[in-house]
């Protein structure tokens, strides 16, 4: 019969656990909220740099894509790369919207924010984030680089195929995307070398590339590209896939990692300081 004294939750030594984790990430939180409120400027820039980063990432892995698609190899170098965009934000501290999902709501659950701040904070971040995807799309458009790439390309053919798919696919694909994200970069909180935070990043980051993930501010990137090219993407097409793809993000990134991450991983019970035992005052007369 198992004691119920192995019950007890959490026990006292609660090395086995990740509650320190927890908490950083909660810190985290509180502390995006407070730059967004002392500094809003200085947030907004770190948003847009983060969609840069990514943006720039996903140009280069629809090219992987187009370039070898006639090869086994298009598909895994491709979603392989697509890590890299994700290991250059957590590694340059800017923000994310998709790993925000992650911050935010654990700090909220902790109760260190709010829910409403974190709303704020998610719409100034995904506003950032397009700006930063807007930005690169317009650079390689002034390089003549998205004037080169043929009516065919791998992008535009990419671009069409999500807007045209259904709801319920796109945002449970969004789902899967978030959740593969935020447990990455749940992975990465406990490492303490940047290259073993570097590897954690790409190889969690691949599976939902590989699967075919739907993540919205990447997306803003293919679709940014698509607007300015020759694609026959329309703006509605594209608000479409971003409005399930978002959603789904966040029922991922919250649901589905943050809340289970904080509920597994309580603070441990405060104890009271036990009484003094009691002591008779004939003791000493005897």
């Amino acid at each position: 019969m198992i004691s119920l004294s192995l019950l007890k939750f959490p026990p006292k030594d609660t090395k086995v656990f990740d509650r320190p984790h927890v908490e950083k990430a909660a810190h985290t939180g509180r502390v995006k909220i407070a730059l967004l409120r002392d500094d809003s400027i200085r947030y907004v820039t770190r948003c847009v740099l983060a969609g840069m980063y990514l943006s720039i990432v996903v140009f280069v892995y629809w090219s992987l894509i187009n370039d070898l698609g006639a090869t086994p190899y298009g598909k895994l170098l491709g979603s392989m790369f697509f890590g890299v965009g994700l290991a250059m934000i957590v590694l340059t501290n800017t923000e994310l919207f998709t790993s925000n999902n992650l911050y935010l709501a654990i700090s909220c659950y902790e109760g260190t924010t709010t829910w409403r701040s974190a709303g704020a904070l998610w719409g100034v971040c995904y506003i950032g984030n397009l700006l930063g995807a807007v930005i690169i799309a317009s650079l390689l458009y002034a390089t003549g680089i998205i004037d080169d790439l043929p009516a065919n390309h791998a992008l535009y053919v990419g671009a069409l195929h999500k807007a045209h798919e259904a709801a319920a696919v796109i945002f449970w694909r969004g789902v899967l995307a978030n959740w593969l994200v935020c447990l990455a970069v749940r992975l990465a909180l406990r490492c303490h070398e940047e290259i073993a935070k570097i590897v954690i990043l790409i190889l969690v980051v691949f599976m939902f590339l590989y699967l075919g993930g739907e993540h919205s501010i990447a997306n803003m990137a293919t679709f940014s590209v698509a607007l300015i090219g020759k694609s026959s993407l329309s703006l509605g097409g594209a608000m479409y896939n971003e409005l399930f793809a978002t959603l789904g993000n966040i029922v991922g990134g919250v649901l589905f990692i943050a809340i289970p991450f904080a509920y597994i991983n309580p603070p441990a019970p405060i104890e009271m300081p036990q009484p003094a035992p009691a002591t008779d005052p004939n003791r000493g007369h005897e």
